[in-house]
């Protein structure tokens, strides 16, 4: 019988520390190369209902391999994001629904904190959070477990009542310091790690104090800045020449010892969230797994309702 995983839901499976470790350790090995052959997406606009399917290559799962099926709205119509159907590959069988904009959230999320455990500057403290979105939570709770010497939050969202509520749920769950704030340049400047979660612009370098870390979670490439090095989620196999001041640089070549972040410490770095090829199918794989394992979801009965 398929499980049916709410936003809720979601969150709580991926809000599991070993589970967590694991996720870095998955993204670290398709980063080197050492994860499964990635397939290609295939996409099927479906124009009589304004929606697209996506089917991700297949991944492995808990009872086998697994196809990841998205049904959501087509662009540019909706920033609803849908929902993801995961399918067995033996017999065609659905194992799990879950919501897909809270799973785009936590596969953004991961491979930020794996690559701020290689981009923060030492021991950093303070975060500052711009967006408070579905993926505002994700990028939270998955930063506080990579870097365990920050201890205080500044969160700036658009809304500034949603963006008071976030912060008091992230202080419950953390038990940091953490603060609202309406004043984007201010929070910037005072912190060691900026997060840009989605929804939100992305904002000037030259707002960052030196030795920063910035994550842009679904930035477009911008121009190379002075004292600004470009980090990209990308393989090794996709980098050309290691000696480009400025980047950008795939983060796998940090990563694997190749690459230092940064030529001085004062250097401020930019890490660039993206597309990493099999990670998406991997993710929804591996939280059905852990749904099922810890219980989480609600069980459905195909054509008669839930229980």
């Amino acid at each position: 019988m398929p499980i049916l995983l709410t936003s809720e839901d979601v969150n709580e499976v991926f809000d599991d520390v070993a589970f967590m470790e694991e996720r870095f350790s998955d993204v670290q090995a398709l980063l080197l190369g050492h994860g499964p052959a990635p397939g290609l997406e295939t996409k099927y606009p479906l124009p009589s209902s304004h929606c697209r399917l996506t089917v991700r290559p297949y991944a492995p799962g808990p009872f086998g391999l697994c196809l990841v099926v998205r049904l959501g709205p087509a662009p540019p119509r909706s920033a609803a994001a849908g929902v993801e159907l995961l399918i067995a590959d033996d017999d065609g069988s659905l194992l799990g629904i879950a919501d897909a904009d809270t799973l785009d959230g936590w596969r953004a999320a991961i491979p930020s904190g794996l690559a701020a455990r290689y981009l923060a500057p030492p021991s950093p403290r303070s975060l500052a959070l711009l967006g408070d979105g579905e993926w505002a939570w994700s990028s939270l709770v998955v930063l506080h477990h990579a870097l365990p010497s920050l201890d205080e939050f500044h969160i700036v969202g658009r809304d500034p009542s949603r963006a008071r509520e976030l912060a008091a749920a992230v202080a419950r769950r953390t038990g940091l310091t953490v603060h609202a704030s309406d004043d984007v340049r201010a929070a910037v400047r005072r912190a060691d790690i900026v997060a840009v979660t989605g929804g939100h612009r992305t904002i000037p370098v030259e707002w960052l104090a030196a030795g920063a870390l910035l994550i842009d979670q679904a930035a477009a490439p911008t121009e190379p800045a002075p004292a600004v090095r470009r980090i990209t989620l990308s393989p090794g196999d996709d980098y050309g020449t290691a000696d480009v001041p400025h980047g950008p640089m795939p983060l796998a070549e940090i990563v694997a010892g190749r690459a230092l972040p940064r030529g001085a410490g004062h250097d401020v770095v930019h890490y660039q969230g993206g597309e990493l090829s099999g990670w998406s199918a991997m993710a929804a794989t591996a939280g059905l797994g852990q749904a099922w394992h810890r219980d989480v979801g609600t069980p459905v009965r195909l054509g008669g309702g839930s229980r």
